[in-house]
């Protein structure tokens, strides 16, 4: 419990030394991650009449629901289905991937952006410190320190927004499942 409490306090500590602009950026990248929940959201969603389609035309051809999109499309015969719903499945599934590659990117130069700040940040601490201190340093001591704890921060930050983001993405994807069968959703979470 120790253990925890001094981490939480890392961590506030740390938040403290990020410039206001990175918090917003921390912010935006929040919501990147909400909308790349949902992308996922929607691309587990399209496996289901995708595999529907493929299975049995005929009884998705039936359904109520679908009824709109053939008529748009001027669909006549249940085989037309298969290729408006395997191009809206291939959709969902790369523009599910774009926003995890696009999550990645921005989650990445984040942290090395924020890594870079805390970086300079100690440096500039180290370097208008007393004359008499940097006599009594070693130099090369000094430039290994900031590397190593910039590298650390660096590692740390990046680690919190992949299980931040992970976590949005589960829970997201649990409450989607919660909201079409309850009980399938618990049994296989």
């Amino acid at each position: 419990m120790k253990e925890n409490q001094s981490i939480g306090t890392l961590l506030k500590r740390l938040w403290h030394h990020i410039s206001p602009r990175r918090r917003g950026q921390f912010g935006l990248l929040l919501v990147l991650m909400l909308l790349t929940a949902l992308t996922e959201i929607l691309s587990i969603g399209a496996v289901f009449p995708f595999l529907g389609v493929l299975t049995a035309p005929e009884r998705i051809f039936e359904l109520s629901k679908v009824q709109p999109v053939i008529r748009a499309l001027n669909i006549t015969e249940p085989q037309q289905l298969i290729l408006p719903f395997t191009v809206a499945f291939g959709a969902a599934a790369l523009i599910a991937g774009a926003m995890r590659l696009l999550l990645l990117w921005v989650s990445t130069r984040l942290s090395y952006a924020t890594g870079a700040d805390l970086s300079i940040s100690v440096y500039h601490r180290t370097l208008y410190q007393p004359y008499a201190v940097h006599c009594a340093r070693n130099s090369s001591e000094v430039i290994n320190g900031i590397s190593s704890k910039t590298v650390g921060a660096i590692g740390v930050i990046s680690n919190i927004i992949s299980i931040l983001s992970n976590i949005v993405m589960l829970t997201a994807i649990l409450f989607a499942l919660l909201a079409v069968d309850p009980v399938i959703a618990i049994l296989s979470f």
